[in-house]
């Protein structure tokens, strides 16, 4: 029988409080002091103030790349919307919102109602809405959904139903467009 050495670092990452689980005993105490060794605290991205905005940039640079546009700016109305966003599905939720805007951006810059964002809103104030062409005031989220559901709608009969085709007309990979016709019940 060998014997074998290994030397590793374990890192571990949780959004839970482990300090209360092992005082209420949902957390095992003995694990905890394993992996507790050097704490580090990062913030969710509500509380990281202007960080939001570089990591928009890179999203931006990225995922346009991944999607063969050229390299869209962000509206400074783009801008002052993400810094003011409470983030409550915090660095997912701006991948999520970065994505979106990129594929509804026409032109060169990234606008704030792309970003199918709600600004932050004081207690007792309505949601923005919109007025849909048949007359129907509705809050701009879902008209922004129901436009990337029209695009990608569209692209799909362009493409006489070639999935491989309206993928990349949109600028998506064929994943992430069989991902959106599931949502949005377009594979019927």
């Amino acid at each position: 029988m060998t014997t074998l050495e290994a030397d590793i670092r374990l890192i571990a990452a949780t959004n839970r409080d482990l300090e209360r689980g092992v005082a209420d005993a949902r957390f095992r105490e003995d694990l905890y002091y394993r992996l507790a060794v050097f704490h580090i605290h990062l913030p969710p991205l509500r509380e990281r103030g202007d960080d939001v905005l570089l990591l928009a940039d890179r999203f931006v640079r990225q995922l346009g790349g991944n999607m063969g546009k050229p390299e869209p700016g962000l509206s400074r109305e783009a801008r002052d919307l993400l810094v003011a966003h409470s983030w409550p599905g915090n660095i997912r939720e701006l991948q999520n919102a970065i994505e979106r805007a990129l594929i509804l951006a026409q032109g060169e810059l990234i606008s704030a109602g792309q970003l199918g964002i709600a600004p932050r809103l004081s207690r007792g104030a309505a949601p923005p809405t919109t007025t849909s062409p048949e007359g129907e005031r509705r809050t701009a989220a879902p008209a922004l959904a129901d436009m990337e559901k029209q695009m990608i709608a569209e692209a799909l009969r362009r493409a006489n139903g070639n999935k491989s085709r309206a993928a990349a007309a949109l600028g998506l990979s064929r994943t992430q467009l069989l991902r959106r016709v599931r949502r949005f019940g377009l594979d019927a």
